[in-house]
């Protein structure tokens, strides 16, 4: 009987690890086949005003108030959607404006929705579009599951664009009686640097088999006169960690960094290192209680390197703490939808917004100082009390982390 019960366990085993190794196989050449039909985008920089929302009442206050205000179109992609109640009073506002005339298109990830049948028919029903972002195709199947589209992008009239953390749903207002407050950064641009969320929005539309679409007629014009203060970067897979090194390395100064999963590979935490070891003030801010446990354990081994190497290193005390920012020099700031996880860094379409705008960046690095200030510095002796089964899910390979 033993014997019997001993070899159901290896033959399971043997099937478990061989569809993880035909699933990474996959998931590895859909992403080579990915990434050479869409290299990372980096835009022309264009100018824009630029507000900040770091919770979700204000973020919601003024979207809603701008889709409200909206003639023409109003392009909508969120990561997540919930039906609950925000989101219904969300799907009502969408439902008149698509009544009243103006184009009215929502996008959400095909596996991050969480709306119900009935919902999506009545926003068809009401005449605004609705589209699965992203859906399982039979080409790389495991690569098309795990490759979701994370961006979140707002195109009002071609003028205003939102860009940053924030999906939509109750949670986001503080209301998941589990997590709690709920901190993140979202950005409003109004300017012309708003088109280039507008032509990505229509490029993922267009790639999601939602048809042609027309632009609109922006007030803006294409030439600014002077060199603008906004870009962005529209990033597949590994191209972005590339980029964020770059970063790090020029840094003179500090480097601050915000973000709710943090699990870098190696070339990222070399960065970081290098950039402590010749005196940049590196501080990275994370939640303590997070929405996802089983990103902590592998970052811990992380975490105690560098904070041999004199990295700062923030758990946010106050809730959850999603928000996804970095600032170099006190001088430019990267908000986005990146997280420092292998997902994003590997699998995800990511979206962020460089800002080369020293009072944005001020501004920005001010209220991640408040947010520091309800954190707790992390020390070596948080490590020593983990619990052991912490201890033992710190040596988890790094990559499996791509497909949670």
């Amino acid at each position: 009987m033993l014997k019997k019960w001993l070899q159901g366990i290896v033959v399971t085993a043997g099937i478990l690890v061989t569809f993880i190794l035909i699933m990474h196989w996959d998931v590895r050449h859909g992403v080579i086949n990915y990434t050479k039909t869409h290299p990372i985008t980096e835009t022309l920089s264009g100018n824009a005003s630029i507000d900040i929302y770091n919770t979700g009442s204000s973020f919601y206050k003024n979207l809603f108030k701008d889709i409200e205000k909206a003639d023409q179109h109003i392009w909508i992609h969120f990561f997540i959607i919930r039906d609950d109640k925000v989101s219904n009073n969300f799907f009502n506002l969408l439902v008149d404006k698509a009544k009243s005339g103006v184009d009215v298109r929502l996008s959400v990830d095909f596996l991050g929705s969480d709306i119900k049948d009935d919902t999506i028919k009545k926003l068809k029903k009401g005449g605004v579009k609705v589209l699965k972002s992203r859906p399982i195709s039979f080409k790389n199947a495991f690569y098309s599951l795990h490759h979701r589209n994370h961006r979140r992008l707002i195109s009002i009239d071609e003028e205003i664009a939102y860009i940053g953390g924030f999906n939509m749903g109750d949670e986001y207002l503080g209301e998941d009686p589990k997590l709690g407050f709920w901190r993140d950064y979202h950005l409003r641009l109004e300017g012309s640097s708003a088109k280039e969320i507008n032509k990505q929005f229509k490029r993922d539309w267009i790639e999601d088999g939602g048809g042609s679409m027309k632009s609109v007629q922006s007030n803006y014009s294409s030439d600014d006169d002077n060199e603008g203060n906004v870009h962005f970067i529209f990033s597949t897979g590994n191209p972005l960690v590339e980029r964020t090194v770059e970063w790090i390395d020029e840094a003179k100064e500090s480097v601050t960094i915000t973000t709710p999963y943090f699990i870098p590979n190696e070339k990222l935490v070399t960065a970081l290192e290098k950039a402590a070891k010749r005196g940049v003030v590196v501080n990275i801010l994370v939640p303590d209680d997070t929405d996802a446990w089983f990103t902590k354990p592998p970052s811990y081994r992380i975490e105690k390197s560098l904070l041999e190497d004199g990295v700062n290193l923030y758990l946010y005390q106050k809730g959850f703490f999603h928000g996804k920012v970095m600032v170099i020099d006190h001088d430019w700031a990267d908000v986005g939808t990146a997280n420092w996880d292998p997902r994003s860094f590997h699998l995800n379409d990511e979206s962020n917004c460089i800002i080369r705008d020293e009072k944005i960046a001020a501004k920005l690095e001010f209220l991640i100082n408040k947010d520091i200030q309800d954190s707790e510095k992390l020390t070596r002796k948080a490590f020593d009390d983990l619990p052991k089964w912490e201890r033992i899910l710190q040596k988890t390979p790094n990559w499996i982390y791509y497909y949670f």
